[in-house]
């Protein structure tokens, strides 16, 4: 195929959306994932994704959340939810 016989698609544009803090983490593009921890302790509220390269992701959160995990088939192109779980809400420091 020469460069001008290719058929040019177009990428789907993500809405934008006021207020979002959107941070991509590209580093972690092609990585197998091992497996997902999130954690509530007192002084630790965070989500730990474990890579099988014996890598991590960390996400550290401060206290005075609620925590909302769905997971979801997008093979359609639709969302079709296929599990919830209950709200995590965080407890807050107490001295």
């Amino acid at each position: 195929m020469t460069p001008s016989t290719r058929v040019k698609t177009k990428k789907k544009k993500r809405p934008i959306v006021t207020g979002r803090h959107l941070v991509k983490f590209p580093e972690m593009k092609g990585k197998t994932l091992e497996e997902v921890e999130f954690s509530t302790y007192a002084e630790d509220h965070s989500i730990t994704l474990v890579f099988r390269d014996k890598t991590m992701l960390n996400f550290e959160i401060e206290p005075g959340f609620t925590l909302f995990a769905s997971y979801a088939d997008l093979k359609t192109g639709d969302l079709r939810p296929l599990k919830r779980w209950p709200p995590v809400r965080s407890k807050l420091f107490r001295e």
